[in-house]
């Protein structure tokens, strides 16, 4: 495997770095495991608004409602305060630090929820006070229904969005965080705008992708559905030799339940469900999913040679065995990588959520892509989509675009998004009313995942670029 390209050693100047508000608390992992949907960032409201949503009837929903009780005022212990936090998160912060925070928000109370994404085990949870911005508080649980994960960010209805492609890549290049933004007019390749290093057409640097490798997966599944291998209707059992990690919701499911090889597709893209996902690697096997990767346009298919599955990311990134994540890092021919990952222990998969607090994409432990190979993994499928074997392809794609309600000026959005601990990315081929489409592409990586933790400026960046595209028809 090549060597996949590390953050910058000198980090980006004070000055061009996005100011966050006082109260931002930044864990070691916003969210556990491989988040592939980000949260949909395109409903929150301004500021003005004040009507009152209801929180959802969950562990995450029960911890929400304690923290907008303890900004409005309500008495907190620090040691009450503590036993709402992970073990991760207690290396981050006290009780007494946590309710130093609520105190230096009380001030503009009553604060009060207008707007949620939830996305189960994490939300994003707008809160807007009686005077002054508004803020969006990312929370996110752990397996064991303790706070895992909490943020407050300037609220994305406040966000002041770009009034140019100048601006806007001015922006992403004053992120900490080591990233890569590319909106490409797909009829000729005409990069519209393009920021960070290694966003030129046909630039060949290679960065972590996260669960947006999933779009190879779904290929070759189509493919071995075109050649007679698998049926769209076709049956996969869930065994605890295949069961991963969340996101998604299937590693939950029973020993012995079965999904159609559709329903696993439809939850591997829609919520990125990574046992989903292993379940249809192994239904297509590494050599289809190798001839994938090359026939979709990928630059160099050795990078992902043999490609990983969730559970083997899991149990080489984060689990027990470290000499294993050794031999992987130490591996220079995919033989032996594929012996790395042959001798890893099947049955019940061995590795706590809570443990997934560090990131290991730089010892080559992810999926890597360049932007040119995302555009062309979207236009690939997009052309299976076209023949009687890839007729679910276009729904798949886009049941979640990843943005909400994208409204009448385009015509259709497929999504993938991709996370892991210091990785942030999404993907999206878009079809414009007017007939015209374009992909666009954003990957953030580093060492410290605190740089990556406010979701709503990252994603941001995609809406701004959505709306100028919309003003330019």
């Amino acid at each position: 495997m090549h060597a996949p390209r590390r953050p910058q050693t000198e980090t980006t100047p004070p000055s061009r770095r996005r100011t966050r508000v006082a109260a931002a608390i930044a864990t070691a992992a916003l969210a556990a495991g491989l988040v592939g949907c980000s949260p949909d960032v395109g409903g929150a409201p301004s500021a003005e608004a004040t009507v009152e949503v209801a929180l959802p009837d969950t562990a995450l929903g029960e911890h929400a409602q304690w923290v907008i009780d303890a900004v409005n005022g309500a008495e907190v212990a620090p040691a009450a305060a503590e036993s709402r936090l992970s073990a991760p998160m207690l290396d981050q912060i006290s009780g007494d630090q946590l309710i130093e925070v609520f105190t230096q928000l009380e001030p503009q109370s009553p604060w009060v929820p207008t707007a949620i994404q939830d996305a189960g085990d994490q939300a994003v949870i707008t809160l807007t006070p009686a005077a002054g911005d508004a803020l969006d508080m990312q929370i996110v649980v752990d397996d064991e229904d303790l706070i895992a994960g909490l943020l407050f960010t300037p609220s994305a209805g406040a966000r002041t969005p770009a009034a140019s492609w100048s601006e806007l890549e001015e922006t992403v290049n004053g992120f900490a965080a080591d990233t890569t933004f590319t909106v490409t007019d797909v009829a000729d390749g005409t990069r519209v705008a393009a920021a960070g290093d290694g966003s030129g057409v046909g630039d060949e640097d290679p960065l972590p992708s996260g669960s947006m490798f999933k779009l190879y997966v779904l290929g070759a599944v189509a493919d071995q559905v075109a050649n007679g291998a698998l049926k769209w209707d076709g049956v996969l059992t869930v065994t605890d030799d295949v069961r991963s990690l969340p996101s998604g919701e299937l590693q939950d499911a029973p020993t012995g339940t079965t999904v159609t090889v559709q329903e696993a597709a439809e939850k591997m893209i829609a919520i990125s469900d990574n046992t989903a996902t292993d379940l249809l690697m192994a239904a297509v096997g590494p050599a289809a999913l190798e001839k994938a990767l090359a026939d979709m346009g990928h630059h160099d298919p050795a990078l992902n040679t043999p490609m990983l599955t969730t559970r083997a990311l899991f149990q080489l990134g984060w689990g027990a065995d470290a000499a294993a994540r050794t031999a992987w890092t130490a591996a220079t021919t995919a033989a032996e990588k594929q012996a790395v990952l042959d001798a890893l222990p099947t049955g019940v998969l061995e590795v706590p959520a809570t443990a997934v607090v560090t990131p290991v994409w730089q010892d080559g432990l992810e999926w890597f892509t360049t932007p040119d190979d995302l555009i062309a993994a979207h236009l690939a499928l997009q052309e299976k989509a076209a023949t009687d074997a890839g007729a679910p392809l276009r729904g798949i794609l886009s049941a979640n675009s990843g943005l909400g309600d994208l409204g009448e000026a385009w015509y259709y959005a497929a999504f993938k998004g991709g996370s892991s601990v210091g990785v942030l990315a999404g993907s999206w081929y878009l079809e414009r009313s007017d007939g015209r489409a374009f992909v666009i592409t954003i990957q953030g990586s580093t060492q410290d995942p605190a740089e990556l933790a406010d979701q709503i400026m990252f994603f941001g960046q995609v809406q701004d670029a959505i709306a100028l595209l919309e003003k330019e028809q």
